[in-house]
């Protein structure tokens, strides 16, 4: 048994338990290539664009599947750009969670609002990082998720 194991590569090893964590966990990875993708996330003030009260993250998602889109579940890191610190005391990552309707092939301009987060907005505005979709929802009932955030994308200066 020590001889096996010292011929695990390191590579080896980390897959190992990479897999024994992922599986005792009940979290999954799906290794599928997704069927979408989304633009460089930017935040904007409501002076720049109105949909939020304060402001918001903003990105296109391109719908490349052959089905509609009805759940999506965003997940991301918002940072001061001034101080580069989290931007908001007592919140890591933010989870949104929305219902949408997604035609197949379609383009659609996003906003994932920051209201319920922003108490003193900053003047220098916000960087989004560690950005990604996180799971996805289909109306022919498919599920797609990328819980630990493999197609991340960020927009950090």
């Amino acid at each position: 048994m020590k001889k096996n194991l010292k011929k695990l590569s390191v590579s080896n090893f980390l897959c190992l338990l990479l897999f024994s964590i992922l599986g005792c966990s009940g979290n999954t990875i799906d290794l599928r290539e997704p069927e979408f993708a989304v633009s460089t996330p930017v935040y904007k003030n409501s002076v720049e664009d109105n949909r939020c009260l304060l402001g918001g993250v903003y990105f296109d998602l391109y719908n490349k599947s052959e089905t509609d889109i009805v759940f999506i579940e965003i997940r991301m890191n918002v940072f001061d750009k001034e101080t580069g610190k989290n931007a908001f005391m007592g919140y890591g990552t933010i989870i949104s969670e929305n219902e949408v309707n997604i035609r197949a092939g379609e383009i659609r301009n996003m906003c994932v609002s920051l209201d319920q987060y922003i108490t003193v907005s900053s003047e220098a505005g916000y960087n989004i990082d560690q950005f990604y979709i996180s799971r996805l929802e289909y109306s022919d009932g498919r599920v797609w998720k990328d819980e630990l955030g493999v197609y991340a994308v960020g927009s950090r200066e």
